[in-house]
């Protein structure tokens, strides 16, 4: 009598025997795509996917990720929410990426507890500035975003730049 499983494999098929299979194939799953964005009554987009974490543990962004708690809490808050805001713009995809964000250009920042409003931001992208108004809601450790919701607003006139600290490249 065989003793492993290849012996009986090799036996049945030798012997003449029709096998029949066990199962049936598996059919290969699809993969969830992600949810789309979600729009509120007041305009805002609530995001449904997290960024900023994924940044900054990139191997690219030791350098930040190192000197990150060399910085107060707030500016913490404050930083993860711009950079999650950027990259929000980036993957929504509205032509090209920003390259700037200026979260206090017409309003402050406000910061409590782990929330942050910017009533006020400007994005530049294309060379050209955008008003935004972002709301960010960070994790107790102040190294990932568990909420996150904007609107764009109209295009900042070129003549209003200068006294907002908008520039049209970092140079």
């Amino acid at each position: 009598m065989p003793s492993r499983p290849a012996d009986w494999a090799e036996k049945l098929s030798s012997s003449g025997v029709e096998r029949e299979a066990l199962a049936e194939p598996v059919e290969e799953l699809a993969l969830p795509q992600p949810l789309p964005v979600q729009q509120q009554a007041d305009g805002m987009v609530a995001a449904t996917d997290f960024y900023a974490a994924s940044i900054l543990n990139d191997p690219a962004n030791s350098e930040v990720r190192e000197n990150f708690p060399l910085l107060a809490d707030q500016e913490q808050i404050i930083q993860i929410c711009n950079i999650e805001a950027l990259e929000q713009l980036r993957e929504a995809g509205l032509g090209e990426p920003p390259d700037a964000l200026v979260g206090y250009a017409f309003g402050a920042i406000e910061v409590s507890g782990l929330d942050l409003v910017a009533d006020g931001g400007a994005f530049r992208s294309a060379g050209r500035w955008r008003h935004i108004r972002y709301r960010c809601a960070v994790a107790p450790d102040i190294r990932s975003v568990a909420a996150f919701e904007y609107a764009l607003g109209e295009l900042v006139p070129e003549s209003e730049w200068e006294a907002h600290f908008l520039n049209a490249t970092d140079e």
